[in-house]
């Protein structure tokens, strides 16, 4: 089953758990696009997601109430199958949140608090309702851009190419 979700964490949160609750969706892939974070990363880089993080909700409230977390952790088994094919390419931590970040200053707090690779606009929405409900769950996300001041112009530029890319990559390794 394929979804497009829409933009946001509340679309990503409303049609992943509808996938579970109604295919029986036992593994669910992510793809997508975000900007990077790492200074290695330039767009049409894609980036493998091994923990997730809402970089809009205080941390310390995660953890002292339910789901009792702040990160939600990649399958180590999807992570591996799609490691095996992404040698050169950036693990790390994807953080997501309701806001479009072209901001030299936002990004270096994310950095900061999360030690974040990426960020985007739902893929955490996505890890805690595949954490809550025990399934599987692995993020695969191409740069669209760096996440600064100049992000906007960056994006108009890559999304159509990276979005592409991601989507190739992850169709390859499925296959293989």
């Amino acid at each position: 089953m394929l979804v497009a979700s829409g933009v946001g964490k509340v679309n990503a949160t409303v049609y992943t758990q509808l996938l579970i609750d109604y295919f029986e969706t036992n593994v669910i892939l992510n793809i997508g696009i975000a900007g990077g974070l790492h200074p290695c990363l330039k767009p049409l880089d894609i980036v493998l997601g091994d923990r997730y993080s809402h970089h809009d909700v205080d941390k310390n409230q995660m953890e002292r109430l339910f789901p009792y977390t702040s990160n939600f952790q990649a399958d180590t088994q999807l992570l591996a199958r799609f490691k095996a094919h992404h040698q050169e390419g950036m693990i790390g931590c994807i953080v997501s949140g309701e806001s479009f970040i072209a901001d030299d200053n936002e990004k270096a707090r994310i950095i900061e608090t999360f030690d974040a690779v990426a960020v985007d606009m739902e893929t955490s929405a996505i890890a805690h309702v595949c954490f809550i409900n025990e399934i599987p769950f692995l993020s695969i996300r191409g740069i669209s851009d760096l996440a600064n001041d100049e992000a906007t112009e960056s994006y108009d530029n890559y999304e159509k190419l990276v979005s592409d890319r991601v989507g190739k990559f992850c169709l390859d390794v499925l296959e293989n």
